[in-house]
């Protein structure tokens, strides 16, 4: 499969449902004719962290305290998560080697027991289960990250954790892995809050704001300034890691060497990476139509 022509060949679709359909993505789909690209010796150096990468959902804030839309809240929280974990249980039953990413859910203590409660009804029906998330109630945002990194300070930590935001004005590279860890905003809504998450990750914990290279992906109607559900957000992220993963263990095996580091300019290299992102970032859109075949985007021009 061809993934830049196909998005290439996607440009000129009249909408973004059938734009996706010209991706021509199928369920079995995977990354291996990228991963066994010839490659020349390498010299890349894009930060690949070896440590297990986290999802952080930021359910601190979206939450309302009447009861009713407080429960309603609950309800679809829950059901992006174990769409999620739906999803990833199945896709790991197809490649058991895939290194899960650590997903854990930070909020008010009350928030984060109805929604382990939730997903833990949901998963009677699925293979959704609330073993496969971390709940920490009542631990802020910055508290966990200081947690993880001995200090948020560093130059090093701060380019390892992003908040994503559509309202951004950085978008993620393409060219290397991204950050180890990326913060999701549990924010369900009927009707887009533009800058909103935004807002939360700069004005409110200092942390810097990322939207995701949907441009890439070349598809009408579809930009990176769309914002995407909760748990295609997650199950992008996941897809773009494993994908990174698998280049970087066959570059490995290339180099003879136990480090496999990254050089922008290598352009080689840097196709490797993008393609990454644009196969994990096809395959969530697909799922995210899949789920929702009336409402594939939410923003159009």
């Amino acid at each position: 499969m061809d993934s830049d022509a196909a998005a290439a060949d996607a440009d000129a679709a009249t909408d973004a449902a059938a734009a996706l359909d010209r991706l021509q993505i199928s369920d079995d789909a995977n990354t291996d004719d990228a991963v066994q690209s010839p490659v020349a010796s390498s010299t890349l150096e894009c930060k690949p962290d070896a440590s297990t990468p986290i999802i952080l959902c930021d359910a601190f804030y979206g939450f309302p305290t009447q009861k009713r839309p407080r429960n309603e809240r609950v309800r679809a929280v829950s059901r992006q998560l174990t769409n999620f974990l739906q999803w990833r249980s199945e896709a790991s039953e197809k490649n058991s080697n895939n290194i899960h990413s650590h997903v854990h859910v930070l909020g008010k203590g009350k928030d984060i027991e109805s929604v382990k409660t939730r997903i833990d009804e949901l998963g009677t029906q699925t293979k959704a289960s609330t073993e496969q998330i971390i709940f920490d109630p009542d631990i802020e945002i910055r508290q966990f990250l200081d947690k993880q990194n001995g200090t948020s300070s560093t130059q090093e930590s701060q380019e390892e954790v992003v908040y994503l935001s559509p309202d951004a004005s950085y978008t993620l590279p393409t060219t290397c892995r991204p950050p180890r860890i990326v913060i999701v905003g549990m924010l369900i809504d009927h009707r887009i809050t533009e800058d909103r998450s935004r807002r939360r990750a700069e004005e409110s914990l200092n942390i810097r704001a990322a939207k995701l290279p949907l441009d890439e992906l070349r598809v009408k109607e579809l930009s990176s300034c769309e914002p995407l559900n909760v748990d295609t957000v997650m199950e992008l992220m996941q897809r773009w890691w494993w994908n990174c993963d698998r280049v970087e263990e066959r570059l490995q095996q290339l180099n003879g060497s136990g480090e496999t580091k990254c050089d922008d300019t290598t352009e080689k290299y840097s196709k490797l990476y993008k393609k990454c992102f644009i196969e994990a970032a096809a395959f969530a859109m697909k799922s995210q139509r899949d789920r929702h075949p009336n409402r594939t985007v939410h923003k159009t021009e």
